[in-house]
Order: structure tokens, then sequence, then C-alpha cells
């Protein structure tokens, strides 16, 4: 996903980006806007023509979009903050995406059973502390990731699909259990994701001491190469089993 950026109205940036789908154009404040993790998925997300979709934690809305543009009949996204979803419909009409909507809500609690597809980018750093929510997933990293799994197997049809982002710095061993608990897995994609004390310490104090005392009780994989310390970003595909 290639971007052109420049300073659109009320102080948001307006970004257009290349996907695989087609162009789309999207507005909002800089915090929100799609990243290299979005890039990374978008990559990699296969969508039905006419099937029914729903994004948890939606940001500004460019997976639900995407998810339209590539032919989906009807896309529900979610989000806990007011700021995205106000984001997420301004670039459905920016877009002329009409079959998206984006409501406020906590994950797949607004959207009804029968969907074919549930794509998840969700925060899921771990860390001692709770602290920006656009990062922290929990003790562990994996409060939101467990959750929607759940809400995705009580929501997608037999056959239907989740597609999950998931770094291996939030507990791998516990996300795959309550992967396997209802659906057949397959690991989509996975690259190196690297990053730094510095980086992680800015998140919240001591987030890397931390991250260390969860990798010694196998509850967080990271690793170190000529280049850094990183861990692997990974895309699951889930088929719910009947």
């Amino acid at each position: 996903m290639t971007h052109d950026e420049s300073i659109g109205r009320d102080g948001w940036t307006e970004t257009a980006h290349e996907t695989p789908f087609g162009t789309l154009r999207e507005q909002g404040p800089q915090a929100l806007l799609a990243d290299h993790a979005t890039a990374f998925l978008l990559r990699h997300m296969r969508v039905t023509p006419g099937s029914r979709v729903a994004e948890p934690g939606c940001g500004t809305g460019m997976l639900s979009l995407a998810a339209a543009l590539a032919g989906a009949r009807e896309v529900i996204g979610t989000d806990i903050d007011p700021v995205a979803v106000a984001a997420a419909r301004a670039n459905a009409r920016l877009n002329n995406l009409t079959q998206a909507r984006f409501e406020l809500g906590n994950l797949l609690e607004p959207v009804d059973r029968g969907l074919d597809l549930v794509v998840a980018l969700l925060p899921h750093k771990p860390a001692p502390r709770p602290f920006n929510p656009r990062y922290y997933g929990g003790t562990d990293g994996t409060d939101l990731l467990l959750t929607v799994i759940d809400q995705a197997r009580d929501r997608l049809r037999p056959g239907g699909r989740l597609i999950l982002y998931h770094n291996s710095i939030a507990n791998p061993p516990r996300v795959a259990r309550a992967l396997a608990n209802g659906f057949d897995v397959t690991l989509l994609a996975e690259k190196k994701r690297y990053f730094s004390r510095g980086e992680f310490d800015a998140l919240t104090p001591g987030m890397l001491a931390y991250l260390e005392r969860q990798a010694a009780k196998g509850e967080a994989e990271y690793d170190t190469d000529d280049t850094g310390l990183f861990f692997m970003a990974r895309l699951y595909e889930g088929s719910r089993r009947a």
C-alpha cells in the first residue's frame, strides 16, 4: 500500500492508498491513520464478492472500505472511539462506498450473526499497566484478541473466515489455543518487526524489562539478529468449523 499525504480541512491528514483492490482515499487524525500493519494485512486479505464482512476496531475504516471495494455486499466496522467512527464514516462517503457502515461499539458486540469474514487488527502490546489504548492489549497482550476470537466464532457462518493480525510478543500459545477452538487455522504470512528498547519504553516505562519477564515465562517471543531486536508479525486465517 503506497500513499501520498496532504493536510486536509479541520487539521486532518488526507492520504491516497493504492491497495490490491484499487485506490482508497483516507482522512482522519494523524494518530488514527492506517500504518504498516494495515498495509501488511491488505496484501494478504482475500474477500469473496457478495460476502458479509465485519471489522472490529476499525479506526478510520481502511480495511472495511477495502473489503467493500473488493465486492463485499455489506461491511460493518466498529470502534469504541467516536472520532474514529466519524472518520470512517467520512471515508466511506469520500470513497463512495455505500455498502460499508460504521457503528460505535465494542468489537463485534453491535454485529449480527451470519458473517462470511471478520478482519481484525487490534491493539495487543503487553505491559505491566494500562497505557495508550491504541496499543495496550492487557498484561499479556491478548485481552482483545481472545475476545474477538470468541465473538467471531459465534458470529461467523460455518466456513466463514477470521483473519487475525498477531504479534509474537502477545502470548502466542494462548492465542493458538483460542484459535484452535472452533477454527481450522492457516498461517497466511509473517514478517520480522524490528523494535528498540527506546521505542517500547517510550510507550510506558519499563516495558522492555517486562517483556523480558514475559518471554522467560513463555508468554512472549522475540529474538535478535544483526539488525537488532525483532518479534514476528503474523497473519492467521481461521475457517470456522461447523
